[in-house]
């Protein structure tokens, strides 16, 4: 076991290949690594080339979305891997794309945690539908237990379980009836794993009159382009929150002025107003 000892970005790159030669272990857990950038990339490569591991555990490193578009590699090629733990890794819903496709092809896995990752329901449910087009998975365990379930989640899950009958997934609990979704609570929540967005350079972008305002059709494609994690129905949701007084624009005025946390409360403020008004 070597938690806690192979640290940092070059301790990944020295273990890589060592996986990759690996002969012997079936089990091994390099949990809690800070395993990042290049060091994460190394690991992922060693999986992909391994033929004796067993059961891996990621668990509480740096993978990031640039690791997970490596695992997802690692996954199509590696059918010997049963058990694998990747809880706690900064990957969001762009990093869960890859592990889907990752998942889509593979052969051996069995039990898969990505808990405590900010994927989003909409990743979430981007794996489970991989793994239910798998038609030579042995697929048994998913773990997404912070995921919130929204409805088109549930409907994901209902839908796998009929394909995947004995799959067992570990998720947050479906409330039917539940007050309507916050999009707005989510964004803010993504931007705080995703620091280095910034929401006001999108807005630059697809102004290109430079009037301060952008039209909700433009900006749909302009958030999409920018990869926020919302299905359309949450991403529509997402732009009438932010215009709030249904102008059929969003003006960004305020955003060049303040933080963009506090920005996004003033925009649910407005739109609740208007909703009560």
């Amino acid at each position: 076991w070597y938690q806690r000892r192979v640290r940092g970005e070059k301790g990944g790159q020295l273990l890589g290949p060592a996986i990759g030669a690996n002969e012997s272990l079936e089990f091994l857990n390099v949990s809690w690594n800070n395993l990042r950038r290049r060091g994460a990339i190394a690991v992922a490569h060693g999986l992909k080339n391994n033929v004796m591991l067993k059961q891996l555990n990621l668990a509480w490193n740096g993978f990031g979305d640039e690791g997970a578009v490596a695992l997802g590699e690692a996954l199509r090629n590696n059918t010997i891997i049963q058990w694998l733990d990747i809880s706690n890794n900064r990957i969001t819903a762009e990093g869960a794309k890859y592990l889907a496709k990752g998942v889509e092809g593979n052969e051996g896995l069995k039990h898969f945690n990505v808990g405590f990752n900010p994927i989003t329901p909409a990743g979430a449910c981007q794996l489970l539908e991989s793994f239910g087009k798998n038609s030579s998975t042995v697929i048994e365990h998913v773990d997404i237990s912070n995921v919130r379930v929204d409805e088109d989640l549930w409907n994901t899950l209902k839908e796998t379980k009929t394909t995947l009958e004995n799959l067992k997934v570990t998720h947050q609990p479906y409330l039917e009836g539940r007050k309507k979704p916050n999009p707005i609570a989510t964004l803010k929540e993504w931007l705080e794993h995703n620091k280095h967005f910034e929401l006001v350079e999108v807005f630059k972008r697809f102004d290109e009159e430079e009037s301060m305002e952008v039209s909700k059709e433009i900006l749909f494609d302009a958030f999409q382009q920018a990869h926020l994690p919302f299905d359309k129905t949450n991403m529509e949701l997402l732009i009438d929150q932010m215009d709030g007084e249904n102008k059929g624009a969003v003006n960004y005025t305020a955003l060049l002025e303040t933080d963009q946390i506090k920005w996004l409360d003033e925009c649910v403020v407005r739109y609740n107003s208007n909703v009560a008004g």
